[in-house]
């Protein structure tokens, strides 16, 4: 009869060796641990010449070609000095900035061609409201979803927007599954506590 082996006892894994009480030591936790990162630290923001004027390429973001806005019939023309002016609606989504903690309008109202194709743009130097753009909260799927009617020119600095969606939404998590364990609607005590969203997720 073949003896039965313990899939534990004689497993040895590297660096999981005991150590010496004298190889450790008591440290206070660093003042700096604290702070919240930011993700942005230390991003090269990328520059680019349009119209003879320098911006930063990174605060570009384009609305996707495919993308209809809403033209109302009603507002087509208005009458000026020089006759009748068509009146064109842009798109202008209403988003929280959170940095300033007031309201914002982003309005796609500049042109921009490039590699041939003319894009209508904005220019958006908050982070976190450029973040707002790009990614959207499914509840349904309970999961970070991408935003498809946007477009960046700096596209290396995706996965920064998606660490500062992270860090806006999960506050806002953090009290919706409070709220629903303390009406009754979920029986998962969390605590309040939220896992963090990984990169894969998306």
């Amino acid at each position: 009869m073949a003896k039965l082996k313990d899939p534990v006892a004689g497993e040895k894994k590297e660096g999981a060796a005991i150590k010496n009480l004298e190889d450790f030591e008591f440290k206070s936790v660093r003042p700096e641990a604290a702070r919240t990162v930011r993700p942005f630290d230390g991003y090269p923001l990328k520059k680019v010449k349009i119209d003879g004027k320098g911006m930063i390429a990174s605060y570009i973001v384009a609305l996707n070609p495919t993308f209809q806005v809403r033209q109302d019939p009603s507002n087509k023309k208005v009458k000026t000095k020089d006759g009748l002016v068509q009146i064109k609606n842009y798109h202008s989504p209403f988003i929280r900035d959170y940095e300033e903690q007031e309201n914002t309008i982003v309005t796609f109202d500049r042109i921009i061609t490039v590699k041939g194709q003319e894009y209508m743009y904005a220019y958006v130097p908050s982070h976190n409201v450029r973040a707002q753009l790009f990614f959207k909260f499914d509840n349904v799927k309970q999961r970070i979803i991408v935003d498809s009617n946007y477009m960046l020119l700096d596209s290396d600095q995706e996965s920064r927007l998606k660490r500062v969606y992270e860090q806006i939404i999960n506050p806002a998590l953090k009290l919706e599954r409070e709220a629903s364990f303390i009406s009754g609607e979920s029986k998962d005590d969390t605590g309040g506590a939220v896992e963090p969203l990984t990169e894969n997720e998306v």
